[in-house]
């Protein structure tokens, strides 16, 4: 026997612990100096005293040695809203700063932190500052996320932001990293409803015994231009505060922070509480000011319910406000209940000759509009218009205040138990292709376009800036829950129907993002396209089929208009389905849905799922021995090299031979490429119209929103070129007018395709591309 081995286990685990023992210890060292006073204040002004470029951030970063100016990213863990996270404003639910650095990780569930702001803020990801607690001994940073969306690093004035020395309550705090990844600890808040600015009015009311023990380091003082907007002297009258209060919510307003401005507007208000008896009439003018203005912030964010309240409010003090008339029918018809809203106004203007301001009699006119069943004929046209040919630029923007003309349409269909998910849209009669269901506007949407997209992308991710949009709606109107929650949000976050929602629960909207998201043109933010994107509710309750899909979800770019429409026969009682994902794309990547909680089991998936590996690698090889450059847009002709293409393509063919219409091969950018330029080049007409007729076959499946090219355009050509019957050729051309009408709006989209000269050269046979209708102008 040779002599004895020590156990292979013991080694490694030696190992670990000293590793584990060490990585300890550089946590605890990192948590403290993530904790120290002296140091988070050094590190939070250094921020702003360099008001950190963000490109020149990015640029430098790999070299920054000093990680004490790393920009804390968002969190990537939600917690789930429960009945338990409700915080009582007493002092027995406080919680300090060393209570929460000593539970690293752990939400103070019913806790709360009183804290107040000891640096000037900042924004890169959320905004960032340093606050201390009562006690005054620590500091850290703290991280708020899904507040004040719109200011960007550098490019506002803090101070209207998150004011040195302001006051807040942060309910259900947490101290920890935002990432595993990441060296930066903070307390780290993303539900603006755990974030409360606490007036000095309300301090007192709430905790009159609390006094706070340090002052504002005057190193944070020297920055300001001027004395700390949150120290009011004693001096100042409730109703001078709240004039201050007020103007600095209009400077939000102004500059696009409606959220800023409604906080603003929310603590003016403490100092002029309702019903305290007789109001003075400079007290009542300062109140009628903030709620309209309040009301103006709300109706911005879409949030009209709670803009409802304010304008009522200011009616019941004076029922002749032009300003609360004026906001009060916005709302009203914000919310879709245009009848209530015409005869408001109806009422006022008899009762008030002075409201009958040009913006209120436009009003007045833009109501009778959206009371219209359908919506005009020019604003389809409008929504469909088509991107330029060939280039990265968005779609014709809308009209000017064509938008405000367009209300919320519902065709023909109705909720019902759906055999793909729990719920679907199926029509309540039999359906012609071409026919409008829906027409929707964006529960949170995005435009920017490129000449802003690398700005937007330093600040904000679409995933982000969408959640943050959504949060803070619900915040501000919870009634918007109602709808919004009912969208799906995985497998593990079920939703009660029977309750009614109230709470912005996080988790769940980041899941309804995740898995509701449309977007154009957003993934790469380094490509010099623009952005557009949204969260629809109506539309995402269409749900999927690959293949089989009988609707065209498409919204206008710029307008976030989204409009449903048919692109074939709906029976009466036939499920409404749209294709979530783009059926076209080559088969080489993965059509899954397990990441949203359920397999896809439409005809085209369970095909693709019943094939054998040695016939799907047998496909791979084949699309990829083309000689097609995917990258390049390039087919580099040789004889003998289309000779074994066509080959491939023959093969390609026969491998779903029992299948035609699912032969998603044969739809890749490649083989369109050799029949449709290459053979249609070489006037090989009857090869390159075997091909295309195979294409076409399951094209005929797929919505027009995943529809590149006009494919019927090249079997007209061939049909022309061979001589074939007019039967025949009028055949095409109608499948030519369905894909203008369909994508374009109008036959006049023919002239925009590759074939443009295609109705003069029809003429040739006697037929008319042009029907009376559809006449070019």
């Amino acid at each position: 026997m040779g002599p004895k081995r020590m156990s292979p286990p013991q080694l490694p685990r030696k190992l670990g612990k000293i590793k584990a023992k060490k990585l300890q210890i550089f946590e605890e060292n990192l948590i403290r100096d993530h904790s120290t006073r002296e140091k988070v204040i050094s590190v939070m002004n250094r921020v702003h005293r360099e008001v950190i470029d963000p490109v020149k951030f990015i640029r430098l970063s790999p070299h920054i040695k000093s990680l004490d100016i790393l920009l804390i990213p968002c969190p990537e863990n939600h917690s789930p809203y429960d009945e338990g996270m409700e915080v009582e404003l007493k002092m027995e639910n406080y919680v300090g700063l060393e209570t929460l650095v000593k539970n690293v990780g752990k939400v103070m569930t019913g806790k709360f932190l009183l804290c107040r702001t000891i640096t000037p803020s900042s924004k890169m990801v959320g905004v960032d500052t340093a606050v201390e607690d009562v006690e005054g001994e620590m500091a850290v940073r703290l991280a708020l996320f899904n507040y004040s969306m719109e200011a960007k690093m550098g490019k506002h004035d803090f101070e209207g932001v998150l004011p040195l020395g302001t006051v807040l309550i942060v309910k259900n705090p947490v101290f920890k990293k935002a990432l595993l990844a990441t060296l930066v600890y903070g307390v780290i808040a993303e539900n603006p409803a755990d974030v409360e600015i606490l007036s000095p009015k309300r301090m007192a009311a709430l905790f009159p015994d609390v006094k706070w023990k340090s002052d504002l380091p005057q190193e944070s003082r020297a920055l300001l231009k001027s004395p700390p907007f949150w120290e009011f002297p004693l001096n100042q009258t409730d109703l001078e505060i709240a004039t201050r209060l007020k103007n600095v919510g209009n400077k939000a307003f102004i500059e696009n922070r409606a959220t800023d401005a409604i906080r603003f507007y929310n603590v003016g208000l403490e100092y002029l509480p309702e019903g305290e008896g007789d109001q003075d009439a400079a007290r009542t003018t300062l109140l009628v000011d903030i709620l309209t203005n309040k009301a103006a912030a709300l109706i911005k964010l879409e949030c009209f319910n709670a803009a409802l309240i304010c304008t009522e409010k200011v009616l019941a003090i004076n029922e002749g406000h032009v300003k609360a008339i004026y906001r009060h029918a916005k709302a009203l018809i914000g919310l879709g209940r245009y009848s209530e809203g015409g005869e408001f106004l109806d009422d006022k203007l008899v009762k008030f000759q002075e409201a009958a301001s040009k913006d209120i009699v436009k009003l007045g006119l833009l109501i009778s509009e959206l009371q219209k069943p359908t919506p005009s004929k020019e604003i389809l046209l409008a929504l469909r218009s088509p991107r330029p040919r060939n280039s990265n630029e968005a779609q014709t923007p809308l009209p000017v205040g064509m938008v405000d003309l367009i209300s919320e349409f519902r065709g023909p269909i109705q909720l019902g138990p759906s055999p793909i998910s729990n719920q679907g849209l199926f029509a309540t009669e039999d359906l012609e292709p071409d026919t409008l269901l829906m027409v929707c506007k964006p529960f949170a949407g995005l435009y920017v376009d490129s000449a802003r997209k690398t700005e937007f992308s330093f600040n904000c991710t679409c995933h982000e800036y969408l959640v943050g949009v959504i949060t803070n709606k619900i915040w501000l109107d919870p009634d918007l829950a109602r709808d919004l929650y009912t969208l799906w949000a995985g497998p593990d976050l079920k939703y009660d129907e029977s309750k009614t929602p109230t709470k912005v629960d996080m988790a769940r909207i980041h899941q309804i993002c995740k898995f509701n998201f449309t977007g154009t043109r957003c993934f790469d933010e380094k490509d010099d396209t623009f952005i557009s994107c949204g969260v629809w509710v109506g539309s995402s309750k269409i749900n999927n089929s690959c293949i089989d899909a009988n609707v065209t979800c498409v919204h206008h770019d710029s307008g976030l208009v989204m409009m449903v429409t048919t692109f074939k026969a709906v029976k009466k009682g036939e499920e409404i389905l749209t294709s979530y994902v783009d059926p076209m794309l080559s088969l080489t990547k993965e059509r899954n849905f397990e990441l949203s909680g359920f397999t896809c089991n439409c005809r085209l998936c369970e095909l693709d799922r019943s094939e054998s590996p040695t016939v799907i690698a047998k496909r791979q090889k084949l699309l990829a021995s083309l000689a097609y450059d995917p990258v390049r847009k390039f087919y580099p002709f040789h004889p003998t090299r289309l000779a074994g293409d066509l080959e491939s393509i023959a093969e390609l063919d026969r491998l779903r031979g029992a299948t035609p219409d699912l032969n998603l091969a044969l739809v890749d950018g490649g083989i369109f490429t050799i029949a449709a330029i290459v053979l249609l080049g070489l006037r090989r007409y009857e090869e390159c119209f075997a091909i295309m007729e195979k294409i076409y076959r399951v094209v005929q499946n797929i919505p027009t929103n995943f529809l590149y090219r006009a494919h019927a355009e090249v079997l007209l050509v061939c049909c022309m070129k061979m001589g074939k019957k007019k039967v025949v050729l009028q055949k095409w051309v109608e499948e030519v007018r369905k894909y203008c009408r369909r994508y374009g709006g109008s036959l006049e989209h023919v002239r925009k395709g590759d074939h443009p000269s295609l109705p003069e050269d029809l003429k040739k046979f006697g037929i008319e591309f042009f029907n009376e209708e559809e006449t070019t102008d």
